[in-house]
């Protein structure tokens, strides 16, 4: 599976659980369901944009240093920065996608443990708990 077939199942996955109410233990508890295979798709692609970055940082380091290495004296400096002004951007935008699939993972490990939570005392609270 490629990296844009992931974001489409994770779409599906949560366009079909937000269709579950979080009112009631059963719906929530196929909405976790759901929001867990999500979130393991999440974590798939937040490690694939993590090596994306990676590779182009790595990129962008080597072409500085060999440009530096080929310049003249005193043009070293200049050379470099010339030479990787595209892997900057480059390297910009694939910074924004790791972040935002990072930060995309983490939110919903957090709100998953949340409707963990909500099960739990609603099944305590339904149940008489102790």
């Amino acid at each position: 599976m490629d990296v844009e077939q992931y974001i489409r199942e994770i779409k599906k996955f949560r366009t079909q659980a937000d269709a579950y109410s979080d009112n009631a233990p059963g719906a929530i508890m196929e909405k976790i369901r759901l929001l867990t295979a999500a979130h393991m798709l999440m974590g798939r692609v937040s490690a694939v944009r993590d090596g994306e970055y990676a590779r182009i940082y790595a990129a962008r380091k080597n072409a500085y240093a060999k440009a530096r290495k080929e310049a003249p004296r005193g043009e070293k400096e200049t050379a470099g920065d010339l030479a990787i002004e595209n892997l900057r951007m480059l390297e910009a935008d694939a910074l924004e996608e790791k972040m935002m699939w990072k930060n995309e993972f983490s939110s919903l490990r957090e709100y998953i443990y949340e409707l963990r939570l909500r099960v739990r005392v609603d099944m305590n609270t339904l149940g008489g708990g102790d």
